[in-house]
């Protein structure tokens, strides 16, 4: 993943890490409405996505999607922390979209 996206392949990939980490649930969160009313055991959340920058930095993205101004190579780093592991998912995404670029047909804009 060392070139540049093209501008279709950025959205669709930054558009399923959004979809993916969006689908973490605990079922251990407890939740308090008004007057500290308990309405349900578990929540939804995103689950954060960690991002390097060209100087070692790293920034967690806790909002619904990556923003518009991380750079292609923030994108491509992006990994899913938990423990002493990481999940590189935006490497996986991408493995995902050629697979099915080379065996299935599908087509994403390269320009």
């Amino acid at each position: 993943m060392s070139k540049r996206f093209s501008s279709a392949r950025r959205q669709l990939l930054v558009q399923m890490e959004s979809i993916l980490g969006g689908e973490c649930y605990n079922g251990n969160i407890q939740n308090y409405g008004p007057g500290g009313v308990r309405e349900a055991a578990g929540r939804s959340f995103r689950y954060p996505i960690t991002l390097r920058a060209s100087d070692g930095s790293r920034s967690k993205v806790r909002s619904t999607s990556i923003p518009p101004t991380a750079t292609d190579e923030m994108v491509k780093s992006g990994y899913y922390a938990f423990g002493a592991n990481q999940l590189d998912v935006m490497a996986a995404l991408e493995k995902i979209l050629q697979y099915l670029e080379d065996n299935h047909g599908l087509v994403v804009s390269r320009e």
